[in-house]
């Protein structure tokens, strides 16, 4: 009998070494790779920046930047200062403004994902900021954007900040590329982009569950296994949802989103005007330097598609006189995308040309009617 328990008491302490050691060597690995790969992104090297001196230092920062769980909206990035990169306290990136002040300025409140808040661009080369040198300092600019959000996270924020003072005079969201993460398998029309590791994150918190042989054992390296599935795994046309039925649902309340900011908007006397975003699926844009994946181009394809055609319908027709559809707003032979869905201040650039455009044109209807 001693033997036998000799025996049980060794298997298990092997056992027990073994997933230690499994976990400690995870740790150290994902921590040895991320310290390796936390200041390299292979997008420096592209041409567009080829003459922009502030690049590798933009992309360094970048990838060091913190944020945290906020209630109503998902996320929000914390507080940072850089020398291209800077958020203040409420999670708002810099933008830049006009030189001389004044409250009699129109201010512009920008709502979009990661390629309005201007990943690859650095303060002044948003497209926030370059609407105000562009109006030559007669426009204010705030950028509420964040890195992954769709339209009803970007209201939702808005909403936040206009329930503390803030008041708009004019309300740009720049939107579209965002809303396909509603149509990944495992996702539900409204989903954003991290409901998935939410839930992951808070499996068994509120079960007692964190106290157990698998919470110290077994979870870092079903973290760890993940974080590598995650990296290697590219999606593909069949990690989507195509039918008419889901494709239909998720434009429906993107454009819902856009109409709940356009009430916002009506509520303060202010302007909204709508942005279909540009990808690299969009238009005719150069792709020759990049090594893009092809397989979801019919997925954002067929979804804007979706959306124009939805924009017809008599509920959503008070938008289309406040659409501003962008899909090629890049194309021809200059180097813009940095990849399939961000560009550099060139393309941003272009894309604050348009939209100030636009409100130019938007004001000068306004007047005569």
């Amino acid at each position: 009998m001693k033997k036998i328990l000799r025996l049980v008491f060794i298997n298990i302490t092997v056992f027990l070494a073994i997933l230690i050691f499994l976990n400690i060597s995870a740790i150290l690995v994902y921590r040895g790779y991320k310290m390796v790969k936390s200041d390299f992104d292979p997008r420096i090297n592209l041409p567009n920046y080829k003459n922009v001196s502030w690049a590798e230092r933009h992309f360094k920062e970048f990838k060091n930047l913190p944020a945290e769980y906020r209630s109503f909206v998902g996320w929000r990035r914390l507080p940072f200062t850089g020398k291209t990169v800077n958020i203040n306290d409420k999670g708002i990136r810099y933008t830049l403004q006009p030189p001389v002040a004044s409250d009699s300025l129109p201010l512009v409140v920008f709502t979009g994902g990661s390629a309005l808040w201007g990943t690859g661009s650095d303060d002044n080369n948003t497209i926030p900021s370059l609407i105000t040198e562009i109006s030559g300092g007669k426009l204010y600019s705030l950028n509420l954007a964040e890195s992954g959000y769709n339209a009803f996270q970007g209201y939702l924020f808005l909403k936040l900040q206009m329930m503390t003072g803030l008041v708009p005079d004019i309300i740009v969201a720049y939107d579209g590329a965002n809303e396909i993460d509603a149509l990944y398998r495992s996702n539900r029309p409204l989903s954003h982009s991290r409901e998935n590791q939410m839930i992951k994150a808070m499996e068994g918190l509120d079960r007692d569950e964190n106290l157990t042989l698998r919470h110290f054992f077994i979870d870092p390296l079903v973290f760890f296994i993940n974080k590598l599935k995650t990296k290697f795994h590219k999606n593909t046309i069949s990690d989507y949802v195509l039918s008419s039925e889901r494709m239909d649902a998720v434009a429906t309340d993107f454009l819902e989103s856009w109409k709940s900011i356009k009430d916002l908007a009506d509520q303060n006397n202010a302007i909204f005007i709508g942005v279909l975003q540009p990808t690299i699926y969009s238009g005719n844009p150069r792709t020759d330097y990049l090594d893009v994946d092809r397989s979801l181009e019919p997925v954002y394809r067929a979804f804007y598609a979706t959306v124009l055609k939805e924009l017809n319908e008599p509920e959503f027709r008070e938008l289309s006189d406040c659409i501003l559809d962008m899909e090629d707003a890049f194309d021809g032979n200059e180097y813009i995308y940095i990849d399939e869905v961000h560009v550099s201040p060139n393309g941003n650039r272009i894309a604050a040309t348009k939209i100030y455009n636009f409100i130019l044109n938007y004001n000068r209807t306004e007047q005569t009617e």
